[in-house]
């Protein structure tokens, strides 16, 4: 059916498929490769690493898949479960073999497959497990923009309203601000949170703007200061549009720092 003796082509399949949303060939490729690793009780730390990653992309995928096919997502959490056993084993194979950096990065990805599971319970309605998941890859990285932007989609999925999240509105209006300024790459724009996935603005603005409209309810405080985020993302689009903003502060973050007098302005006008 597809080749499975080279574990990283076969990843490389997978999001081929995922990527063209075939999502039930996904999951089948990915469910075998994860199971053939697994049954593998000698693997080295390159097959340890692909299977991690594997079994990551099955508990996306089956969440995925779940949006229709309720049973999958007890699939998915089933997969966040073995995933977290498997980067942790990783994780000590890393730091056994001295390479201590990347230990530290897949320990760090702990945060983001929190998100991950959050999301899953929160599309089985459960929005108290949901947001313990959140509010620990929140706490395993501050101001972890996702986690913030979960939660009060959950609330809101659940609940059908935002009454009760004043909390969770507050982190995510936080979040937002200490991801930093707009960036430009081609046509898009991202926020870069340290340490984190970069976040698409005009996405992040679509999903929050409706959480500020008066039919959701949020408390006021928490909405104005959402609104506030909106409207000062929206603002720094134009500006890097019309040249008054660099289009890349990350850049010109690293550019200032070797060089405080530099204009680093004029490249992003010319």
């Amino acid at each position: 059916m597809f080749e499975m003796s080279d574990p990283a082509t076969a990843l490389i399949q997978i999001r081929a498929y995922a990527s063209e949303a075939r999502y039930e060939m996904a999951e089948v490729m990915a469910s075998a490769l994860t199971q053939r690793m697994i049954s593998d009780k000698d693997r080295n730390l390159t097959i340890q690493d692909l299977l991690v990653q594997g079994l990551r992309d099955l508990a996306n995928i089956l969440e995925i898949r779940g949006k229709e096919k309720a049973e999958k997502l007890k699939l998915a959490l089933k997969a966040s479960k073995e995933l977290s056993k498997q980067r942790a084993r990783l994780a000590k194979l890393q730091k056994d073999a001295g390479d201590i950096d990347s230990a530290k990065t897949t320990l760090a990805n702990k945060a983001d497959d929190e998100v991950q599971t959050g999301r899953v319970f929160a599309l089985m309605g459960k929005k108290g497990k949901a947001m313990k998941k959140f509010a620990k890859a929140n706490k395993l990285r501050k101001h972890h923009l996702e986690a913030c932007t979960e939660a009060v989609g959950a609330e809101f999925l659940i609940s059908g309203h935002l009454r009760k999240g004043v909390k969770h509105g507050r982190r995510l209006a936080d979040a937002m601000t200490a991801a930093g300024a707009v960036n430009r790459t081609g046509e898009i724009f991202q926020l870069l949170p340290e340490g984190q996935r970069p976040a698409e603005v005009t996405s992040l603005i679509s999903r929050v703007t409706p959480w500020c409209d008066a039919n959701a309810e949020m408390p006021e405080p928490s909405r104005n200061l959402l609104t506030q985020n909106i409207m000062d993302l929206q603002s720094q689009i134009q500006r890097i549009e019309s040249g008054e903003q660099a289009a890349n502060a990350a850049l010109s973050a690293a550019v200032d720092k070797l060089n405080p007098t530099m204009d680093y302005h004029s490249f992003s006008r010319s």
